[in-house]
């Protein structure tokens, strides 16, 4: 393949980084469900395959090679070869699994008597410095 000098400012990569990711994130939608409804097996296979066909893509090997790559424990692989697997470990979670839900954060509700029964349990140094901070 012929490459081209194409300038790209920093600002620019860096968008088209992230509008990479907006649209291969809603790409991989159908498979994240799929893999939602998948049994404890099926979820295994899935991994693997992602990651034989991660190392393919990233190393440009064939199908055989990654396998063997894979094959390998973690300290026996090339440090490129390990690399590759972390990021499609990273990339795994991030398109398939998606272990916590984007935007949004868990947040529990506190009463105010409960705010008060803790308020009270401070030292009085302590319950000081509380109140000129929330000033």
């Amino acid at each position: 393949m012929a490459t081209k000098n194409i300038t790209y400012t920093y600002d620019t990569f860096a968008q088209s980084v992230g509008k990479s990711d907006r649209l291969t994130l809603e790409i991989s939608e159908v498979w994240h469900k799929a893999y939602n409804k998948a049994d404890k097996a099926s979820k295994a296979e899935y991994a693997k395959e992602w990651r034989v066909n991660y190392l393919i893509g990233s190393l440009g090997v064939s199908a055989s090679e990654a396998d063997r790559i894979l094959s390998q424990p973690r300290d026996s692989r090339k440090k490129e070869h390990q690399l590759a697997y972390m990021r499609a470990n990273s990339q795994f979670n991030y398109h398939i699994v998606r272990p916590v839900k984007l935007g949004v954060s868990k947040q529990s509700k506190v009463t105010v008597d409960k705010v008060v029964e803790l308020f009270e349990q401070l030292s009085k140094a302590e319950q000081a410095k509380f109140l000129r901070i929330i000033k």
